[in-house]
């Protein structure tokens, strides 16, 4: 995919494909509606969203709340201002939620530009066994099955949680590898109160600054690892231009924010894109793609 900017907006900000135009319109270079599962649900029970300002920081324990597939079709079927992905998961309820990812993804994958297979949310009750290489291959061969199937098989990213041990890492990218994934997305939210300058118990996922160096440990593990046809996405801790140029630097060829997102508004998507330009030719690279991966090399 050609991007017009690597900053994308993350999953969760728009979880029902209603405002990807108007996100668009601020400058990210693309946005990943959902998470949607096959069936509308509530998701956990209110209040269940958290602002730690004194982290830079945000604890979500939302649940997948969203309207379901049938609603999501129907609001993807406007004019699209750029690239629009779709982040795919399962219903809380669901007694076979392998078989959800098949059932979501043959509906809505035709639909958008590329597909994100959420298998490392925390706050869906036993989602991040499916990051275990059995479940996730099976989760992989059902979805591949349908996209050759298609007209226009459609890229296929996997979103994975940053509290992975080094050797679940390279299984999960093995795995990935094996299965015609398109890339990877490092990292979802963490569960891990030790990334908290005053650490404290939490329910739910953690994002914001406190994930940056977590996610970045997954991010260069991954970049380490990866075969060169396999694309990254860096998330986690975002808050300006040099953030989004460590990771492109680590091996992200593009990122994606929310947190940052939320505390810093929407003129700050612009101005990190013109921050990261001149860094980027301060040191002398012509494009994004000069630049990735310089740090691992």
């Amino acid at each position: 995919m050609d991007l017009p900017s690597p900053i994308g907006l993350a999953a969760g900000f728009d979880k029902n494909a209603e405002v990807f135009n108007a996100t668009l319109s601020l400058g990210f270079g693309f946005v990943e509606v959902g998470t949607i599962t096959p069936d509308p649900q509530t998701g956990n029970p209110k209040p269940r969203l958290f602002k730690l300002p004194e982290e830079d920081a945000l604890i979500n324990k939302m649940g997948f709340n969203n309207k379901g597939m049938l609603y999501v079709s129907k609001a993807a079927e406007k004019p699209r201002l750029g690239i629009v992905g779709v982040n795919l998961g399962a219903n809380s309820k669901s007694l076979n939620k392998l078989l959800d990812y098949t059932t979501i993804f043959e509906f809505l994958a035709h639909q958008f530009d590329y597909v994100t297979i959420n298998v490392s949310s925390p706050n869906t009750k036993n989602l991040r066994d499916l990051q275990k290489p059995e479940m996730l291959e099976n989760i992989l061969q059902n979805v591949n099955a349908i996209n050759v199937s298609l007209k226009r098989q459609v890229p296929i990213f996997v979103k994975i949680a940053p509290d992975l041990k080094e050797n679940n890492v390279t299984e999960i990218l093995s795995v990935c590898e094996e299965n015609n994934v398109s890339g990877l997305i490092a990292t979802n939210t963490t569960i891990n109160p030790k990334t908290l300058k005053k650490p404290r118990s939490f329910e739910g996922g953690l994002s914001g600054k406190p994930l940056l160096k977590q996610s970045n440990k997954i991010l260069k593990l991954l970049a380490k690892r990866k075969s060169a046809s396999t694309a990254l996405i860096g998330v986690g801790g975002i808050f300006s231009a040099s953030d989004v140029y460590e990771k492109i630097r680590m091996g992200a060829s593009a990122v994606q924010i929310y947190t940052g997102f939320v505390y810093k508004g929407p003129a700050h998507i612009k101005k990190m894109e013109i921050e990261l330009k001149n860094l980027l030719l301060n040191d002398g690279y012509s494009s994004i793609d000069r630049a990735v991966g310089t740090l691992i090399r």
